[in-house]
């Protein structure tokens, strides 16, 4: 009995970590395009995409702290504490509308780990 209900969690984890690897394929774009606009080409509704890419990239971390057991952790190459630094600090950047800051965080820390979970997901 107890061997299925692990099996089963396992195998839950495994279908949340391909949903995710599928999610990164428009969520990675996604920010890339934000990036741009959050560096000079803003648009009317930046602000409202900035929110969408950050609340698809909370849902990813939320998935990846529940199933990093089933991770191939030989993928990622970013320390989860080297990690949660750069959402504090994404996190302030946000708050104080350095925008600059924001793209700078999303392409050097937040994007490599992202790719790093698709090819993971793999």
């Amino acid at each position: 009995m107890e061997a299925t209900v692990m099996d089963h969690l396992q195998e839950e984890k495994k279908e949340a970590l391909k949903a995710a690897g599928e999610y990164l394929e428009k969520l990675i774009p996604g920010i890339g395009t934000l990036c741009g606009e959050l560096r000079g080409d803003r648009q009317p509704d930046t602000d409202e995409f900035q929110k969408q890419c950050i609340d698809g990239l909370n849902w990813v971390i939320e998935i990846y702290n529940r199933i990093t057991d089933v991770v191939d952790m030989e993928k990622i190459h970013t320390e989860k504490q080297e990690l949660n630094a750069s959402l504090m600090e994404l996190g302030a950047a946000i708050r104080d509308k350095e925008d600059e800051k924001i793209a700078r965080i999303l392409e050097e820390a937040v994007v490599p780990f992202l790719n790093d979970l698709k090819e993971a997901a793999r």
